[in-house]
């Protein structure tokens, strides 16, 4: 059963049986990653001579002759002799990072899913996974970013076919996102804006490893919602997160990233706290631990990792921030 990330982790297509909403990007079930997008306009950020800051940028960056390469996340090699001016990007957490980065005029379409304010006066292409190829074209992109993974097999294909260069970037990890911006930053010729947020990123998320170090673990399982609940599993980066922040992961037996569990073992398991998101569905029976909300954010696979991160330890051991 196919089902597509977006502004938020996943969003089921069948919503009945499967209604969970994830703060992520695209994916096929068994499997949950994330896409976030971001666009912006042509003519956004030009000087009077009429070339972006881009092309100066790429021409200093990466002189001809010496090509910039990146083995992107489907394991095939990205080859650009220029950098891109016209961006479309399918993962709605990889646009969150353009912007990040100060490369919001690059971005010329946005997807179904990307709800923030800065992209609303975009073009959309649909989904994330299996988007409008036509109106995609339209847009006349020099680069896609894409959800590396088989839940999307069709648009890789044709992009190749109509010649368009494609990055596919693939979340799941607090790994994989540093990745990703090191790679986003090297094609928008943003190396030090990159380079900025991942020390600002690595120092949080050192602090909060910090605080909580001595602090005994809690057992926590987090609760993406739907029926069955489904859970954060063991490798995905919520369990990074709940790890760092002081956390154990009652669900690390998992055989997925995320995956439904059966409701009897809220009852049967072991757990001190239940986290979930605000608004998220979730449909459990009675459990000695409590369920407390976090921010929607905390699904978010993206460069704001760290303070999901630092949120999730305020809510585990509250005594170590007080």
């Amino acid at each position: 059963m196919e089902s597509e990330l977006s502004g938020s982790l996943w969003r089921s297509r069948s919503p009945g049986r499967w209604g969970v909403k994830l703060r992520f990007g695209v994916i096929l079930l068994p499997i949950l990653l994330s896409p976030y997008c971001f666009a912006g306009c042509e003519t956004e950020g030009r000087d009077p001579s009429g070339e972006s800051p881009i092309d100066s940028l790429s021409a200093s960056s990466h002189p001809r002759g010496s090509p910039l390469s990146i083995l992107d996340a489907s394991g095939e090699t990205l080859v650009l002799t220029t950098l891109p001016n016209r961006i479309v990007c399918l993962v709605p957490s990889g646009a969150e990072t353009l912007l990040k980065l100060g490369a919001a005029e690059l971005l010329v379409g946005r997807t179904d899913f990307d709800t923030l304010s800065a992209l609303s006066h975009l073009p959309s292409v649909g989904g994330g996974l299996n988007p409008n190829i036509e109106a995609l074209v339209a847009l006349e992109p020099d680069l896609v970013i894409r959800f590396a993974g088989e839940s999307d097999p069709s648009t890789p294909g044709a992009l190749r076919r109509l010649g368009i260069p494609h990055l596919a970037i693939r979340p799941s990890s607090v790994a994989d996102v540093r990745g990703i911006i090191r790679d986003l930053g090297d094609v928008t010729a943003r190396k030090d804006a990159a380079d900025s947020l991942l020390d600002a990123m690595n120092a949080t998320l050192e602090e909060v490893r910090t605080r909580v170090r001595e602090q005994p673990k809690t057992r926590v399982g987090y609760i993406l919602g739907g029926t069955p609940p489904w859970v954060a599993g063991p490798g995905s980066y919520i369990e990074e997160l709940l790890e760092i922040a002081g956390g154990e992961n009652v669900f690390s037996d998992l055989k997925t990233l995320f995956g439904p569990v059966n409701a009897e073992v809220f009852l049967i398991r072991q757990i001190d706290l239940l986290l979930a998101a605000e608004g998220a569905d979730v449909s459990i029976p009675e459990s000695n631990a409590p369920l407390r909300r976090v921010s929607p954010s905390v699904e978010i696979p993206g460069p704001d990792l760290a303070s999901a991160a630092l949120e999730l330890a305020r809510v585990l051991h509250p005594e170590v921030f007080r």
